[in-house]
């Protein structure tokens, strides 16, 4: 992560770090918290360069040999224990003191810990860490504690450690990162919405389910508009999964209570952008509002579509649920 990048991403983070950095009064544990996506665990890579680059000023240059060395993973003094990918084990913990308990092996003398994901660590390793915060090898030995859900670790530990929240990317900041290749544009505005970060975005862009209620509730606007009949019995016949021999199997059920989920978040998103006149680039997404404006009441088609969601919460039969949507869709209707 680029000094740049976190300024104007987190700038409250980067004044707080900019400032102990520059006096010398960098806290001996950091937490980092905030929601997916904050580039947490880049700014901890940032701050153990600043702790060590030869051209830091405070901030590190990024570019020498050491800077690259920790962004690799190749500086001897730098350890991460990463419980995004597996549970942190108390073993790992006495092996990180144990490594720490001997002299430094980089000419730097600093060593520095990550621990990503620190609410992933069983209670033991939890309580050998706290143990490790209290009990440091020395005045130069930093840790950088990582946790997207804080309330999960021990209130010891979070009071023996600077806490810096990382605020969630705005919309515009995922639809800029997101680039190019996320694809329509007003399909980038809807995933916006639906998640926080530019991972979930293109995970939840990937997602069978969502791709085919996307395009889905994209032909039913369009058959609505031309002829109300004509949007009801595509949805009545082509949303849920087709049944095989009559059966349907749990699979199939949970696929369809999925896509359906998406459907009508999907619509909940696209009748409030009506109710403000929310302009899209998106010429396709521009045809189908220009297309069913006139007919619909977007007010009551945003409750409608709101009040779906919450009962397909409640296990309601996906069949009704279409048929009820559909009827009251129509009490909206204009003429």
């Amino acid at each position: 992560m680029t000094r740049s990048l976190l300024e104007t991403r987190q700038p409250v983070v980067f004044r707080v770090l900019y400032n102990a950095l520059k006096h010398k009064q960098a806290s001996h544990a950091y937490l980092f918290t905030g929601p997916k996506g904050t580039h947490m665990s880049e700014a901890a890579m940032l701050f153990a360069q600043a702790l060590v680059c030869p051209h830091r000023n405070p901030w590190p240059c990024e570019t020498c040999e050491v800077c690259q060395r920790i962004s690799n993973g190749h500086f001897a003094d730098l350890v991460v224990l990463d419980g995004t990918q597996s549970t942190i084990k108390k073993e790992a913990v006495l092996s990180l003191q144990e490594q720490f308990s001997k002299t430094a092996l980089e000419s730097y003398g600093k060593k520095i810990y990550v621990v990503n994901g620190a609410e992933n660590a069983t209670p033991e390793a939890l309580n050998s860490l706290l143990k490790f915060l209290e009990e440091p090898s020395g005045n130069d030995t930093y840790a950088v504690l990582i946790s997207e859900h804080p309330e999960a670790l021990l209130e010891t530990i979070v009071s023996r450690c600077q806490v810096l929240a990382f605020k969630p990317q705005s919309r515009q900041d995922l639809m800029e990162e997101a680039g190019p290749e996320g694809g329509d544009p007003y399909e980038v505005h809807l995933l916006t919405q639906l998640v926080n970060n530019v991972e979930g975005m293109k995970e939840l862009r990937d997602n069978d389910e969502f791709k085919a209620a996307l395009d889905h509730f994209g032909i039913f606007i369009e058959e609505y508009a031309r002829a109300p009949y004509r949007g009801e019995l595509y949805l009545q016949t082509q949303l849920l999964a087709k049944k095989k021999d009559g059966e349907r199997t749990k699979d199939s059920a949970a696929l369809d209570r999925l896509r359906l989920t998406y459907f009508f978040k999907i619509g909940m998103l696209f009748f409030k952008d009506m109710l403000f006149h929310d302009g899209t680039p998106s010429p396709v997404w521009k045809q189908r509002m220009n297309a069913i404006r006139p007919m619909i009441d977007p007010m009551a088609a945003f409750h409608r579509f709101n009040d779906a969601q919450d009962k397909i919460n409640a296990n309601a039969n996906l069949s009704l649920l279409i048929d009820s949507v559909l009827y009251h869709l129509k009490e909206v209707t204009h003429d």
